[in-house]
């Protein structure tokens, strides 16, 4: 089980015809044959290797997702343009209802063990959520570059990104998963748990470790195919995966059918084997060549290669130190609300996991943006990026607003599934209603913050976002809470107005079009 954090980027297909083109998963995607080319001898040097690192020319039509969509048709009708992105979205806005659900019931089965278990669950996951950041930049990287190179009808060096981002990915996996087993004390120490939290703490981050490189593999292969334009794979692997893991929590926390019941320890244990079931049908669906992405063990595909490697880093290093960052101060912020005490803590995390139902449509619409962003860049239509990165905020933006109308008046009702803690659900539904009037800046961070991860400008990404983490989430937290003494509901002030600076800032850095020049 793990607690559904708003740092989280975590880190995803309607019938288009209409469009003029055939549904999404149907679009031209030959795997024998690519502009003539061998799926395996793309990647290779020969006449159909990419020359340099341009684009291609496309005129009105497009590879990868836009495959037999005419272009200009799509920009003359915004509707054709939006049901496009409706096709890459529904299924994350599917995977992640299903992914907020289980957390919901994961935090329930966990608060029924005491507002301590609650605790150690938000507090260890800060540190891990640090670790999980040093990876996303891969996975940011291969989404960016595996776009580009789809748009651009280079199959094969989509490919082999993939297979080299793996492979890095597994190595560091790896180390980090022993380094962070070993020093979990430490992390647990740092995060000021109290002495009736730590023992739990530990307990449950012990076993969580080692399924860190599961995490990882699943991140980078998702990544990939998102890039590709494939979201329903990765929903498919997500919706067995949060069913596994909810019976795993229910077998293993509360020691049903002949299981023992093993408390927070059982949730981590949970997480690790449904992590290790969504990695394992990810790698299956990669190295059988049967989708838009193949990754196979013959010909270069594994050899190092410097080139791809630092491609993939130029962009996602930038998005790793932003994700590092991010994590940072969310810790440092999170050590201003746990000093507060165990019960503010508890209506804390319980909060942002009720709250989580609200961002997925900024998610799944990032995602979207991302990926018609970086197809339509490599297809050399940056009107088209331009276009697809509006629309979805738009249809982002009404969707969380009208979320952050629910939040605003049902935060009981909200905070009351958790538990029958009258000083809990108090505390929790005065913060919810803070985060409902933020719901529409949030919308306007994840999507243009999407476009720009597409469009390979993380480095922009990565100024704001620090800035805004630290110079007015932690500060303002520090001001409002030890200054002003306004309690939890300072912290939550300081995070709402942290998503208004961040959401007017990426997207004013998206208006100014200094994105549609990158190279990558």
């Amino acid at each position: 089980m793990t607690e559904r954090s708003e740092s989280d980027d975590v880190a995803i297909s309607l019938d288009i015809s209409c469009c003029g083109g055939p549904a999404v998963d149907d679009l031209a995607w030959d795997s024998g044959n690519r502009n003539g080319c061998d799926r395996g001898a793309v990647s290779e040097v020969g006449s159909c290797e990419m020359k340099d690192d341009s684009v291609q020319e496309s005129g009105g039509a497009s590879q990868g997702i836009f495959s037999g969509v005419d272009l200009d048709e799509m920009m003359s009708h915004p509707s054709a343009m939006r049901k496009s992105i409706l096709a890459l979205a529904w299924p994350v806005v599917t995977e992640l209802v299903l992914q907020t659900v289980t957390q919901m019931a994961d935090m329930i089965m966990v608060g029924r063990l005491g507002s301590q278990c609650v605790a150690a669950v938000g507090l260890s996951n800060q540190p891990f959520n640090i670790i999980q950041g040093c990876f996303m930049g891969i996975g940011v990287g291969t989404t960016a570059l595996v776009a580009r190179f789809m748009g651009a009808g280079d199959e094969g060096r989509a490919d082999r990104v993939t297979a080299q981002s793996l492979a890095i990915g597994s190595i560091l996996a790896a180390v980090f998963a022993v380094f962070g087993y070993y020093f979990t004390p430490n992390f647990v120490r740092f995060m000021k748990a109290g002495p009736d939290v730590v023992p739990y703490a530990e307990s449950y981050m012990r076993v969580l470790m080692p399924g860190l490189f599961m995490l990882v593999i699943n991140m980078i292969a998702s990544s990939a195919l998102r890039g590709a334009g494939d979201t329903r794979y990765p929903m498919r692997v997500n919706i067995v995966l949060n069913l596994a893991n909810i019976v795993g929590n229910y077998t293993l926390i509360y020691g049903k059918f002949g299981a023992p019941a093993l408390g927070v320890t059982g949730a981590a244990l949970s997480t690790t084997i449904a992590r290790t079931i969504g990695t394992a049908m990810l790698l299956w669906h990669l190295f059988s060549g049967k989708g838009r992405i193949s990754v196979r063990t013959q010909g270069e595909r594994f050899r190092f290669d410097p080139v791809l490697i630092r491609r993939v880093f130029a962009v996602g290093l930038p998005a790793s130190l932003e994700r590092v960052s991010l994590s940072l101060g969310i810790s440092f912020y999170v050590r201003i609300v746990s000093a507060l005490g165990t019960a503010a803590y508890a209506a804390h995390a319980i909060a942002i996991n009720a709250e989580g139902i609200s961002y997925m449509p900024g998610f799944a619409f990032a995602v979207a943006a991302t990926t018609m962003v970086g197809q339509a860049l490599g297809a050399d239509r940056p009107d088209v990026a331009e276009r697809a990165g509006i629309e979805s905020w738009k249809m982002s933006a009404t969707i969380m607003g009208l979320m952050g109308v629910v939040l605003f008046c049902f935060p009981d009702a909200l905070m009351r599934l958790y538990g029958d803690d009258l000083e809990i659900i108090s505390m929790g539904a005065e913060v919810l209603r803070i985060m409902a009037v933020a719901q529409v800046p949030m919308a306007t961070s994840y999507v243009f913050v999407g476009a720009l991860r597409g469009a390979g400008d993380t480095r922009a990404v990565l100024i704001f976002t620090m800035a805004c983490v630290w110079g007015v989430r932690f500060c303002l937290a520090w001001l409002f809470v030890n200054v002003f003494g306004w309690g939890l509901a300072g912290a939550w002030y300081a995070m709402a107005i942290d998503w208004v600076a961040r959401g007017t800032i990426a997207a004013l850095r998206f208006r100014s079009g200094h994105w549609k020049q990158m190279r990558i």
